[in-house]
């Protein structure tokens, strides 16, 4: 994933959180900083009303950005 991507905001599998954001579509602004000793990458993705924050595994790629 990248800045540019239209992305979904999906259920993670390996995830037990249930987010109220599913299903909605954005457009990755940013890829934030990692948290020290998690491997996992986070993105923020303008929604319809604002910027919000996501683990890799609850969004996926409807189609890249250039």
């Amino acid at each position: 994933m990248k800045v540019g991507d239209l992305v979904e905001v999906v259920q993670s599998e390996r995830d037990r959180l249930k987010t109220p954001f599913v299903g909605q579509i954005g457009v990755i602004v940013k890829k934030t900083l990692t948290i020290i000793g998690n491997e996992d990458d986070w993105y923020d993705v303008l929604m319809r009303d604002k910027i919000r924050s996501f683990r890799t595994d609850y969004l996926g790629v409807i189609s890249e950005g250039r």
